[in-house]
């Protein structure tokens, strides 16, 4: 039976530089043409297609603020006006010297495979509803279930800390998580 399951590489991070300016921290479009030009960025990234997030580094983790697709390019995507307008309204709301950055999960072309709008919007749903448990601020709101939300104890989203117990280790090993 043939695999038709398309695969997407997780890629990144990468830090989006900013500018100090009156009113806070903004992304300019300057910053946005230099972050696919610096050499920690694959030059073949920018030609690609899938999901990108846009978040910040605080100190002990990361914060997931918006998700987003695309069925073009990822360079014609991440820094549209739009887009660069929503990441300043995320660095000014968090007001502290955290770190924006964009991480991908991009699209692996594989032989005789395409890959359809269809399925790139399927993973930025689950994706939104996913960064969703962890950052109940995000700033995009498409695909998000209107329904009650639930967590799964033990795989992250919770309010209690220390080491998995034997039952979760088993569901996390099953559902390759």
């Amino acid at each position: 039976m043939k695999d038709n399951r398309k695969m997407f590489v997780p890629t990144g991070s990468f830090d989006v530089e900013y500018e100090n300016m009156p009113g806070g921290k903004h992304i300019t479009k300057d910053n946005a043409k230099r972050f696919w030009e610096t050499n920690r960025v694959p030059p073949k990234l920018h030609n690609r297609k899938g999901i990108y997030i846009f978040g910040m580094k605080v100190t002990n983790g990361v914060i997931p603020c918006y998700v987003g697709k695309t069925n073009r390019t990822f360079g014609g995507e991440c820094f549209t006006e739009r887009n660069i307008n929503i990441y300043n309204g995320e660095i000014i709301r968090y007001e502290r010297n955290y770190q924006p950055f964009l991480f991908f999960l991009v699209y692996r072309k594989q032989r005789g495979q395409k890959i359809s709008n269809k399925v790139i919007l399927e993973l930025e749903k689950y994706m939104i509803n996913w960064a969703l448990e962890k950052n109940p601020d995000l700033a995009n709101t498409r695909g998000i279930e209107d329904e009650d939300r639930f967590i799964i104890a033990g795989l992250g989203g919770g309010r209690r800390g220390g080491a998995p117990t034997r039952e979760v280790r088993f569901f996390k090993k099953m559902m390759n998580v």
